[in-house]
Order: structure tokens, then sequence, then C-alpha cells
């Protein structure tokens, strides 16, 4: 059932999969070599001219295989990022604190296989799914800004750093609203403002405009970035839950643009 829910995604996400290497190479000068010239991943973290950690790079969440569980699927063998799927993937199914109706509503998309998720219309992918689509997305660091720029869509997301405060009575946004603080080599940040027209994860995972997403974003070194989740919805959950999803450096290649809608034929079928 999980993986019938994803179809549509995955098919995007195959579609869109081998774009970024259309790019010629070129190497991130931040990123040590070894004596092969390979980018060396396991090199101490590079840091920026205040001496926090840069987080600046093109990074991919890592993926796993698909659990046999989970049933067939169009996308066959391909792996996909963990909280792609599903959000509460550490947790025992009778432990996800979902309000009852939020569970019912969970059911109910999963029943539907996929026709009413979002991101199967072309829909924005709202925070925290996002976060580990399987395409790329790159970093660009500097003192008061953080810009993160997805493939998926080209959509942008800005993370304030210069201490505003949360946007009072705020239009909701897929993206919502990102403010940011260093707490010693990781940076926080925190997002409220959410609509609820999008969904946490593939399966369906509800959300309300009371989500407040806190992100702690960790370079383990120069290949491998943490990004620690924590879903505090009191709308849909009784408490809130969180995870860790894991991303790698893309060395040597840039984003392209990529738009769902482009030879999308999918959606005259979903009436």
């Amino acid at each position: 059932m999980v993986m019938r829910t994803l179809a549509t995604v995955a098919l995007l996400v195959l579609t869109a999969s081998h774009a970024n290497a259309q790019w010629m190479k070129k190497p991130n000068p931040s990123v040590p070599r070894t004596r092969a010239g390979e980018a060396d991943l396991a090199a101490p973290a590079p840091k920026g001219p205040s001496g926090r950690p840069d987080l600046s790079g093109v990074w991919v969440a890592d993926t796993e295989p698909v659990p046999p569980e989970a049933g067939p699927s169009v996308e066959g063998d391909v792996g996909l990022p963990r909280y792609f799927i599903n959000v509460a993937a550490d947790l025992e199914p009778g432990d996800v604190p979902l309000r009852p109706w939020a569970a019912e509503l969970l059911e109910k998309r999963l029943a539907s296989d996929g026709r009413d998720d979002p991101v199967a219309r072309c829909k924005p992918t709202g925070v925290p799914e996002i976060l580990s689509v399987p395409l790329p997305y790159k970093i660009v660091q500097t003192s008061e800004l953080i810009v993160i720029l997805y493939e998926e869509n080209s959509v942008f997301r800005q993370i304030f750093l210069d201490g505003r405060e949360p946007v009072a009575d705020p239009e909701p946004r897929s993206l919502g609203y990102s403010r940011g603080r260093w707490d010693g080599a990781e940076l926080v940040v925190e997002t409220t403002g959410f609509s609820d027209q999008h969904w946490l994860d593939g399966m369906g995972h509800p959300l309300t405009t009371k989500l407040k997403v806190t992100e702690r974003y960790r370079r383990v070194d120069a290949g491998h970035l943490e990004i620690r989740v924590t879903i505090d919805d009191p709308g849909a959950y009784t408490r809130p839950f969180g995870y860790t999803i894991k991303s790698t450096l893309v060395p040597s290649e840039d984003l392209l643009e990529y738009f769902c809608t482009d030879n999308e034929k999918d959606a005259q079928h979903y009436q």
C-alpha cells in the first residue's frame, strides 16, 4: 500500500534523477582531494570566515532499499530516503502519536493509492518532506541568511539569521517561514506558518497550521550532513516526534531546472 501511494512521486523522481549529471564536472574547491584526485568526503568539515561550519554545497538525501513489506512498486529496486516514505519509520505502529482524526485521515489517504497526494498533482512539496526528496539541493550560506535551492520544482527557501521575530498572523505557506541561529557547531532552524494542504511524507501523514518544525543541521565532515528534525504539531499529534536525515555531498555537480508540470500526463486520470 505504501509504495502504491508513492508511485506517481517515484515516477517524477526517476524522470529527473539524471538531470543534474548534465553539467560539466567542476570540482568543489572547498573539499580536499585524495592523491587520486577524488573528493575526500571524510576530510574535516570546512569552516567559514566566522569560524562556524560552512554548510555550503550540493547535497542529496541518502537512500536505502525499500522494505519488502511495502510491496511491489513501479520503481522496482530504486532506493528511496527512509523518511520520504514515512516520517514515523522509527516508531512502532502503535507508538505513532496521531490524534484520532489524523489517524482516520491517514488511513483514507493510504486507501486512495496516492490519488489525493498533492505532489502527485505537481503541487509544492512542503517542509519537512522536501528535506528527504531524492533530488539534490544546494545550500548557500552567508552571515545573516542561508538560502536552500531545491532542484525539485526549482523552489527556494530562506533561513534568516538576523534575529527577526516570527511572522505575526502569517499567510500559510508550504515551506513556511524559517528563522535560524547557531548553537555551537549546529545550525538550528525553526519554521512555522505552514499551510495544511501538503503532506508530511509519501504515506500521507497529515499536519495542521499549528505545525512547528525544528531542524538541527550538523556537517559531520566534508562529505556528510545530518539534519535532526522535530515535528511538533499539537493539532494532529499528541506529542512531538523526530528523526534524523542523512545527506551526502555531490562534490562535482550542480543543480538544473526541473518542473514537475513539464510533460505531466497523470492529472487527467485522477478524476
